[in-house]
């Protein structure tokens, strides 16, 4: 993560203390921060990469930018499904060469190792939901700067969230010093720290099985110890990415700029369903706009656009087949949920037993169950074997093994 590199403290001391003496506009402030955003994500780099490779990243990165802003305006002129598809091609191709060609092809000893530029899940998303919005003839007041700043701004470029563009540009145009910010800013970022290094790395890590999980591990294993492992698994999953999402929203803020929410109280879901609306909300809402909203209008079925969706939230996460099974996994438990819905939908017992605070507990628990045994496909993502050994010893409580 950025904010873990030696120059981010250094950089984001002078980027504030520059953005808010000389920025005075929206249009001054979007072109400060897409300068000083590039500079540092080009030597944030320097820790993992070559600068040679860096350079070459953050080059392509801003030329992809400006490709996609500029087919963003050509798709308001000459709307069309078969042309908004071709202009998704571009940032679509380099994520699938980058994030899955490539390392499948070194996986299978193919191809050397090769590094996956920063941030490519991310800005992605952001590219394809800019030229899927524009097609549909919104943003006709949106400049190249803008569009930069949107796509570049460090505090949010690694690893979300996935902000709207017209959300984000509103908040740049928006821009107020205020104390009561810096102070909301500061207890997002003490959160952040919390979250992060005291609860994820200090206290979970330890409950995670150290060595690498093997099919021989695995069959040793009883169905509690597993389920514990997939349990610290997800709960290390929540407090490290919802801590990063707090650090980022408070440096946010301390630019002046609110980002979207990724996390609201996921733990305390008595359902999947409530689940999936308090985890990663910028890309359960992302792949609810542009993934599931479409698939059902074109099939008429919520059970496969489900499926579908999932499938693709999986991918999007790793090329390793376990997280498509993670993916498909959670499908299935939404399209099962939906079921038991439309069956109790008009029985008042049902309604009777879900208002009581028992059943609230137990749902929840259940919902840590189904979300834990998930995280145990994605143990040895590309071992299948052993990933659906754990996977089936935990669903059936130890009796498939």
């Amino acid at each position: 993560m950025l904010y873990q590199t030696q120059a981010y403290l250094p950089f984001l001391a002078l980027s504030l203390a520059g953005y808010w003496a000389f920025c005075r506009t929206p249009r001054a402030r979007a072109l400060f921060l897409s300068l000083a955003s590039a500079g540092f994500l080009g030597i944030a780099q320097l820790a993992s990469v070559s600068f040679e490779y860096a350079s070459a990243a953050t080059a392509g990165l801003l030329l992809l930018t400006l490709a996609v802003f500029q087919l963003g305006s050509w798709l308001r002129r000459h709307p069309g499904a078969l042309r908004l598809t071709l202009a998704i091609v571009a940032p679509l191709s380099i994520l699938i060469s980058f994030k899955y060609v490539l390392p499948l092809a070194h996986h299978f000893g193919a191809l050397g190792d090769i590094a996956v530029p920063l941030g490519i899940s991310y800005y992605t998303f952001k590219h394809v939901s800019y030229l899927i919005e524009s097609s549909r003839g919104k943003f006709a007041e949106a400049t190249l700067i803008d569009y930069f700043a949107y796509i570049l701004f460090f505090p949010m470029f690694a690893a979300g969230p996935i902000e709207r563009f017209a959300a984000f540009k509103e908040e740049l145009t928006a821009v107020s010093f205020s104390w009561s910010q810096v102070s909301t800013a500061a207890e997002r970022l003490l959160i952040g720290l919390i979250f992060k290094f005291v609860i994820a790395e200090m206290l979970i890590k330890i409950a995670i099985y150290p060595a690498p999980m093997t099919a021989e591990i695995a069959g040793g294993m009883a169905w509690w110890q597993a389920f514990l492992a997939a349990f610290a698994r997800f709960l290390y999953t929540y407090f490290d990415f919802a801590g990063y999402t707090h650090m980022v929203i408070g440096t946010g803020l301390l630019f002046g700029i609110k980002l979207m929410e990724n996390f609201q109280a996921p733990l305390l879901r008595p359902n999947l369903a409530e689940f999936w609306r308090g985890w990663h909300i910028s890309l359960s809402s992302w792949a609810r706009d542009y993934i599931y909203f479409p698939l059902l209008g074109n099939y008429r079925s919520p059970t496969l656009a489900l499926l579908a969706t999932f499938l693709m939230i999986g991918v999007w996460h790793s090329p390793a087949p376990g997280w498509a099974l993670w993916g498909l996994h959670h499908g299935i438990g939404l399209s099962l949920l939906a079921a038991y819905h439309r069956w109790v939908n008009d029985k008042q017992w049902a309604t009777d037993i879900r208002l009581t605070i028992a059943w609230r507990v137990a749902a929840t628990l259940a919902t840590w169950w189904y979300v834990s045994i998930g995280y145990a496909l994605t143990f040895v993502a590309f071992d299948l074997e052993t990933s659906l050994r754990l996977y089936a010893k935990i669903l059936t409580f130890g009796v498939l093994s």
